[in-house]
């Protein structure tokens, strides 16, 4: 009986060792993780105006998005926005 009591804990241990390893094979990097593809899926370049109001009279900011993922913004945003396509993206870069 003492015997499969020793040989018992080695084999479970193992046994979780490996369910654990099998597990994180199969979890996506993008669940959790950062990838350099994530950035890059932007479809469009675009610039886009921000206005104070419904009338479209009063620009208040100007915000830049560009195919790598990366963004700008120069004064405030608003919900009241004008969105402009200034390039189309192929991957990170224009094309």
């Amino acid at each position: 009986m003492k015997f499969f009591s020793r040989v018992r804990k080695p084999f479970v241990f193992a046994a979780l060792i490996l369910t654990l390893a099998l597990s994180s094979a199969f979890v996506p990097l993008s669940a959790g993780g950062s990838s350099l593809t994530t950035s890059c899926l932007t479809r469009y370049s675009k610039e886009i105006l921000y206005y104070s109001d419904a009338t479209y009279t009063n620009q208040v900011g100007t915000g830049v998005i560009y195919c790598n993922g990366r963004s700008t913004l120069t004064g405030t945003s608003t919900q009241y926005r004008e969105e402009t396509i200034l390039d189309v993206c192929c991957g990170c870069v224009p094309c």
